[in-house]
């Protein structure tokens, strides 16, 4: 059975939460606190990368254009390691 991470899954509920409420630019930023461990990590692990960005005042919003880059280089990064395995295989298979 194959096992989504759980740092990529807490990190995407984390922003749908911000995108359901709508909290998507500094006019709409909403406070939050997380309720469980695995969502405070990624709250942190977002706001390091400017995904979650403050309006100075104790609330956030989600720059989803920042959102849309992690996610597609975390995707980037997934095909070339299973390219890297894929050759790797090739390269034993023809020994």
């Amino acid at each position: 059975m194959a096992l989504v991470p759980e740092r990529p899954l807490a990190e995407r509920k984390l922003a749908a939460h911000f995108i359901e409420a709508g909290a998507v630019s500094m006019a709409d930023a909403i406070p939050y606190a997380p309720a469980r461990p695995s969502r405070q990590r990624a709250f942190e692990r977002l706001k390091g990368a400017d995904v979650l960005r403050t309006d100075g005042q104790g609330r956030w919003w989600l720059d989803e254009e920042r959102w849309e880059g992690r996610r597609s280089d975390r995707r980037t990064k997934a095909v070339f390691a299973l390219l890297a395995v894929g050759v790797a295989a090739a390269v034993a298979a023809l020994r």
